[in-house]
């Protein structure tokens, strides 16, 4: 396993972990990070891990993927782009709590012109079982129009290095 690599002001940890193939065999050089499951992370009602919680854990996962890309929201900001999800659909597959430790990986399944697909999974470290599937549809937004635009091929290129690197430990 990969050095840890602390992201500030954040729950997950970037690391690499491996994906246990009776979750999910198909997956080519994911991003991964590990996530321990804190009191926090509840729901007020029911003392698991909430559907709102996922939804927040990945825009984050899509987030810290975005920065080791090169392509954090800042930087995107500044170029008057932005990503925004069209479409979320998250399956909810079994319960987490309070001193879970999970795997979370992030990888594209699709690009298009202005377009691209994320799938993210993630699963219970210790009794390797998915928790989570979600497969989301980003558009690349061009923030004076505020329209699709289309998205760069140095964009393209920095999420496949990325996966090269992954794949080169």
């Amino acid at each position: 396993m990969a050095a840890h690599t602390r992201i500030s002001d954040s729950e997950f940890m970037v690391e690499k972990l491996s994906v246990p193939v009776s979750i999910e065999s198909a997956i080519q050089n994911p991003f991964t990070l590990s996530l321990a499951v804190s009191q926090a992370n509840l729901g007020s009602t029911i003392a698991h891990v909430s559907n709102v919680e996922y939804l927040r854990w990945i825009d984050c996962i899509s987030d810290l993927h975005g920065i080791s890309c090169g392509q954090s929201r800042q930087q995107l900001l500044a170029q008057e782009r932005m990503w925004f999800v069209s479409r979320h659909e998250i399956d909810y597959l079994a319960e987490a709590f309070a001193g879970d430790r999970l795997g979370c990986a992030t990888w594209f399944s699709r690009f298009g012109r202005t377009t691209l697909q994320r799938e993210t999974l993630i699963w219970n470290r210790d009794r390797d079982v998915a928790v989570c599937r979600a497969s989301s549809r980003w558009v690349f937004m061009d923030l004076k129009s505020r329209k699709p635009t289309r998205i760069d091929d140095s964009q393209v290129q920095s999420f496949q290095l990325l996966a090269l690197r992954s794949a080169q430990g």
